[in-house]
């Protein structure tokens, strides 16, 4: 693959797939940011070889993920793209157990729960809360 660190605020890292495959991470990032997401990046690109773009977050790019040593979840977002994704937002939901905020462009169809407190034992129920209005 080839890589590129990108000046962007709002890009934290980025596949397209193809031959070679082009990485671009955000050079907003910390160091170790951008080498956690180098090693996410590589693992959505080795399970594409795989299993195509079906692949996604899918259990073999988690385990190919694991295998680079890439952290669990989603790669690492610059501060400036959360602070577009939270002004976007026009839903939220509260965790009953640990208080984590979920914020969504979409309402979810149906009862949610925080998988975290649900593995946990805890109270895992999600009830949607009033956004605080926009500045």
């Amino acid at each position: 693959a080839r890589v590129k660190v990108s000046r962007r605020k709002l890009t934290g890292g980025e596949i397209v797939y193809g031959a070679p495959h082009r990485i671009t991470i955000s050079g907003h990032l910390s160091p170790s940011e951008q080498e956690d997401t180098l090693r996410h990046e590589a693992a959505h690109a080795w399970a594409w070889r795989f299993e195509g773009a079906r692949a996604a977050h899918g259990p073999l790019f988690r385990r190919l993920s694991r295998c680079l040593g890439a952290r669990e979840g989603h790669a690492p977002e610059t501060a400036a793209l959360r602070r577009f994704r939270d002004s976007r937002a026009r839903v939220a939901y509260r965790c009953r157990g640990c208080e984590r905020l979920f914020r969504r462009f979409r309402p979810f169809r149906g009862t949610r729960e925080c998988l975290a407190c649900h593995r946990a034992g805890r109270p895992a129920q999600l009830e949607r809360v009033e956004l605080p209005a926009a500045p």
